[in-house]
């Protein structure tokens, strides 16, 4: 679809959407915020979430040519396909288009006919569209051939189905619905080749769940057992209350069962690697000391010694007992919540209600850690400083107690390639010692500062450390942002946000002083996109910082996702943060986006009820998508149901903050680690500690 400029209302940096659906309001300069009437304008309202007033808006009798594409995208959006198609035909007719006006149009009516489940029309239209899509970019001519397919199968032409999904995927390979849907017509004929379309589509995007259940049929159809349990396990955790999941992996699990390991709390495994030693990391004082949550509620904590030892009471530091280097020590809870330290042979060393603090004597030495849970693989790493057991709810949670540098020795190539650029290393080494000193403490109520994982930061400990990511930390020691009011800023960080971030107090209702911003390759985007334009620039893949080669990978920067609704539906109900049974799903509807285009709240319209979805529990309950930034359309069957909700992507992750992609892509381009920081939290200055 062509898209032109129209004036609208400025709108500053963000939206807040969480107000009255008859109004907005937006963030100002100063940061404060003032409140507007209802809006007039179809953008504004639009962002506000008020999609309803928009349409009303763009329906007049006198709406303009760019009215009218407007309306075409929230058409889309809402499902009402029959109405678009009377719109775009409508607007074909117009005598005063220009040749390019008209092709744009007609390609957007050929798929809006495929979206109505209208195949005979659009393949009536089949024949003017093709010498259009043939002189677009690659991108495009695999669209148009994907929509051929598509029409091809539903009308039982499964052979030039075939031949024109492969045609699309020679042009575009990294479209896993492509992929799937190639699967779907060949599987008959050719099982093996539907079992590597099926494999594809995962290996493309694993996270596309739609392939794994058919790849899982076909897997145990030859008796692979083994690898559809694979499947299958994964499959139900993230595919919830499916029956055909569960009832497949049930017969996968009593035909190639799970080894038994037997539980926790009886299996001794011995680790027979030594823990390595390592050059200690500058201490600045001003960092200080960071306790990490490794694990929780294991049932036994296996722990390999580097060197001489000491394990204490760490509310009075008395010397529980002292051990050397090579031993080899397991921690577990007794049903009366105490802690038992055991060595070789079962020999208890400690047991008591109190906490226990392992210290090792030199800070070259190392520790292997093994947490096991029943059931569950057992895995080890190997970390700095010390250790402290704590008794929990059914087990025992593992914090790492380490300095702060260290501690970034473990996480900024756990956060980025170790490869990247230094100035791109640097720049990750001082967002993460900013958030994890915002953060400290944050979860003293269990033990530790912040989680070693992606709850808070990615953390592998020594074995992820490289001499890279090493020199970036160690040339940034005490450097950290800070913001307006000379507090430490909690940078927030994402792999990828597809060209333009979003300001938290749109995502999450609150300042974080995390500023949109827009990719420097871009024009600055002073103003919401109108809804079309939103449309193309998702559908496109402008080149930007975040889709430099070699520092992104295409699925994080553009993406697709068709979501039938009843797997929706299953997990608005899995879901804790929702929990609700709309019924039937009969639409979704957008409440509202950031001047990214992320959206911030969803209704599901359902037969039994409407259920809002907010925040990150987008992602999930929407099919595990990458991020917030989609549009929606309806695939529709020629009876008019619904088949799939069609979203069409942009980014990884939140989006909110430092892009890690565009980051790495920015240093390769020759800007320093300050210049990345200030672009991406413009509210902050550097200092050091």
């Amino acid at each position: 679809m062509y898209i032109k400029k129209i004036s609208v209302i400025l709108i500053t940096t963000a939206i807040v959407l969480n107000l009255l659906m008859c109004g907005s309001v937006y963030r100002n300069s100063d940061s404060s915020t003032v409140k507007t009437s209802v809006p007039v304008n179809p953008v504004e309202a639009y962002y506000a979430g008020n999609i309803e007033d928009a349409i009303k808006l763009l329906s007049g009798s006198g709406a303009t040519s760019e009215q009218k594409q407007q309306l075409v995208a929230l058409l889309w959006e809402t499902g009402e396909n029959a109405a678009a198609v009377n719109l775009l035909e409508d607007m074909i007719k117009d005598t005063n288009l220009s040749v390019e006006e008209k092709d744009d149009l007609l390609t957007e009516l050929f798929i809006t006919y495929v979206l109505k489940g209208d195949y005979s029309r659009a393949a009536a239209l089949r024949e003017t569209v093709e010498p259009i899509a043939l002189k677009s970019e690659n991108r495009k001519i695999a669209d148009f051939y994907f929509y051929n397919a598509w029409i091809y199968q539903e009308m039982g032409d499964f052979a030039k189905a075939e031949t024109f999904y492969r045609r699309s995927l020679e042009l575009y390979r990294w479209r896993s619905l492509a992929w799937y849907r190639l699967g779907t017509v060949i599987q008959s004929k050719d099982p093996r080749g539907a079992e590597t379309a099926f494999q594809t589509a995962w290996n493309e995007d694993n996270a596309f769940n739609p392939a794994l259940l058919p790849l899982a049929r076909l897997l145990s159809a030859r008796g692979e057992w083994r690898q559809a349990r694979d499947y299958l396990s994964i499959a139900a955790g993230r595919i919830p209350n499916d029956p055909e999941i569960k009832s497949l992996l049930d017969e996968a699990l009593r035909r190639a069962p799970i080894p038994a390991s037997g539980s926790g709390a009886s299996v001794r495994r011995q680790i027979t690697a030594v823990p390595p030693k390592v050059k200690p990391a500058p201490v600045n004082q001003g960092e200080g000391v960071m306790r990490i949550g490794l694990n929780v509620n294991r049932e036994l904590v296996s722990v390999k010694t580097g060197g001489a030892y000491t394990l204490q009471n760490p509310q009075t530091g008395q010397v529980l007992y002292s051990g050397s280097a090579s031993e080899q020590f397991w921690v577990t809870r007794n049903n009366d919540g105490s802690i038992v330290v055991s060595g070789s042979n079962n020999r208890v060393i400690y047991s008591g209600i109190n906490p226990v603090k392992y210290e090792l004597r030199s800070n070259q030495d190392t520790s292997i850690v093994m947490g096991i849970v029943t059931g569950a693989p057992a895995t080890s790493r190997t970390y700095r400083g010390g250790l402290e057991f704590i008794s929990d709810a059914t087990g025992v949670t593992v914090v790492n107690i380490v300095n702060m540098g260290d501690y970034l020795y473990g996480v900024v190539p756990s956060e980025l390639p170790a490869t990247w650029p230094q100035a791109a290393l640097q720049a990750q080494a001082i967002a993460a010692r900013s958030y994890a000193m915002a953060y400290r403490g944050n979860f003293a109520d269990r033990g530790f500062d912040i989680w070693g994982n992606a709850n808070s930061q990615a953390y592998n400990g020594v074995g992820s450390e490289h001499a890279n990511s090493t020199a970036a930390v160690d040339a940034t020691t005490g450097v950290i942002l800070v913001g307006e009011k000379g507090d430490v800023l909690a940078a927030y960080y994402s792999a990828n946000h597809g060209g333009h971030s979003e300001d938290s107090l749109v995502l999450w209702g609150r300042d974080t002083y995390m500023q949109a911003v827009t990719d420097k390759m871009l024009p600055p985007r002073e103003s919401p996109l109108p809804p079309d334009a939103l449309f193309r620039w998702i559908g496109s893949t402008p080149q930007t910082y975040s889709n430099i080669p070699g520092f992104s990978f295409s699925a994080a920067y553009r993406w697709e996702r068709w979501v039938q609704p009843a797997e929706i539906r299953r997990r608005l109900i899995s879901d804790r943060r929702v929990a609700q049974d709309p019924g039937e799903i009969q639409r979704i509807v957008t409440r509202g986006r950031g001047i990214s285009g992320r959206i911030a709240e969803l209704e599901v319209q359902g037969s039994e009820k409407n259920v809002i979805v907010k925040g990150d529990a987008i992602w999930f309950t929407m099919g595990g998508l990458r991020s917030s930034l989609f549009t929606i359309r309806y695939m529709l069957a020629a009876d008019g149901s619904i088949q799939y909700f069609c979203f069409q992507g942009a980014g990884y992750g939140h989006g909110i903050g430092m892009d890690q992609h565009a980051t790495a892509g920015k240093a390769s381009r020759g800007f320093t680690a300050e210049e990345i920081l200030l672009h991406f939290y413009p509210r902050a200055t550097l200092q050091k500690l």
